[in-house]
């Protein structure tokens, strides 16, 4: 095997090696603040009933709060694309 092909089959190792590892330490620290965000937070879920609203739950459960900055926490919090609820939905309030 020549210089080249040597210097060109090491420098392939050297490149899969770093990707590997990026990928693993990558990996290792998303997972870890994920655990760590998890286990700072604890939320309480709720069951939406029929008729129930947003707006309702934030007269209810913070009524010290502006309504709309809370309803969009609430959206935030669970992934949701409207403020609309079905009955039957669990959600995390904050």
């Amino acid at each position: 095997m020549s210089q080249t092909q040597a210097a060109r089959k090491f420098f392939r190792s050297a490149v899969i090696v770093a990707i590997a590892a990026t990928s693993v330490f990558g990996f290792v620290s998303t997972a870890a603040a994920n655990n760590s965000a998890a286990n700072s937070a604890d939320f309480e879920y709720i069951t939406v009933e029929s008729g129930q609203t947003l707006w309702d739950l934030a007269e209810q459960v913070a009524p010290r709060s502006n309504p709309q900055d809370w309803m969009q926490d609430v959206v935030n919090l669970n992934g949701l694309t409207s403020t609309d609820l079905q009955p039957g939905q669990r959600i995390a309030l904050p």
